[in-house]
C-alpha cells in the first residue's frame, strides 16, 4: 500500500520497479515536503493570534494537570484499566479543588464550611 491508501499490484514490468534512484528521488520530495510543512507550522506557531491561543492554554487547560504531575508526583498512573486510571484521576482531581479552595477562602474559612455541612 502507499501512503495515501490506495493499492499496488505487482507486476513484472521494468517500469514498476522501484530501484535505489527512484527511492532515493521519492525519498528527498518526502522530506522536502515534511521541511515546508515544518516551516509552515513555525510560522503560525509565530503569528499573535497563535501566541494567544497558546497562553490561553497554557493558563487553563494545563494547570490542573500541570499541578497534579508536579506538586502532586502524579507523572504517570499507577494503576492499570479504565476503572484504575478513573478511581485515581478522581482521587487527584479532588486533592487539587482542595488545593484550590484552600487558595480561594483560605484554611479557616474552608473548615467552617465543611463542619456547617
Amino acid at each position: 500500500m502507499f501512503v495515501d491508501g490506495s493499492k499496488f499490484r505487482a507486476n513484472a514490468s521494468i517500469n514498476n520497479t522501484w530501484d535505489e534512484e527512484r527511492c532515493k528521488k521519492r525519498l528527498e520530495i518526502a522530506e522536502k515536503n515534511i521541511e515546508r510543512i515544518m516551516e509552515e507550522a513555525e510560522q503560525i506557531d509565530k503569528e499573535e493570534e497563535s501566541q494567544k491561543l497558546y497562553k490561553l492554554r497554557k493558563e487553563k487547560a494545563e494547570l490542573p494537570f500541570g499541578h497534579m504531575k508536579r506538586n502532586l508526583g502524579a507523572g504517570q498512573f499507577l494503576l492499570r484499566g479504565k476503572e484504575g486510571v478513573n478511581a485515581e484521576l478522581s482521587i487527584l482531581s479532588t486533592c487539587f479543588n482542595i488545593a484550590r479552595m484552600i487558595t480561594i477562602i483560605g484554611i479557616p474559612t474552608l473548615i467552617a464550611k465543611l463542619n456547617s455541612m
